[in-house]
């Protein structure tokens, strides 16, 4: 499994200039946004590396900045909008979403590199859960089938 500094890495090498990363100010705003003091580590590597453009990996996907700001906002609608089946879990962190019916949330933002869970709408039990952040963006890197 590859870190995400070397995904960043290879990205670069694939497509130079489609991996843009964030400065500290932008991920301050994002934090500030969704109400948090810290973000775990290793999706705080994600946003210095490649939080406002990771090429090919995310695409079409709302997972970078600035849109990302709002993503609070959207997940509120999107809990409120499956209430029947889905309740937000205690201390998940919804960090992307997919056109609207798709929700991806770390599990425990308190730890390092927390688990990841899709969930689409109207759907009772989560789509697929990666044991860790980086577990999520290797298989996205990798294109690996039902990552979205």
């Amino acid at each position: 499994m590859y870190t995400v500094s070397e995904i960043a890495e290879r990205l670069r090498r694939e497509e130079p200039g489609v991996v843009v990363g964030l400065e500290l100010s932008d991920i301050q705003q994002v934090q500030a946004a969704w109400g948090v003091h810290s973000l775990p580590s290793a999706y705080d590597e994600f946003l210095t590396k490649m939080g406002a453009r990771a090429g090919r990996v995310l695409l079409g996907t709302d997972a970078f900045f600035p849109s990302i700001i709002e993503m609070n906002e959207w997940a509120d609608e999107f809990f409120e909008e499956n209430a029947s089946s889905l309740e937000r879990p205690e201390g998940a962190l919804v960090f992307a979403m997919h056109q609207g019916y798709l929700a991806y949330w770390m599990t425990d933002a308190s730890i390092s590199d927390p688990e990841v869970t899709l969930f689409m709408e109207g759907q009772s039990e989560p789509m697929r859960v990666w044991p860790s952040f980086t577990a999520f963006l290797n298989s996205h890197y990798l294109d690996e089938p039902g990552v979205k």
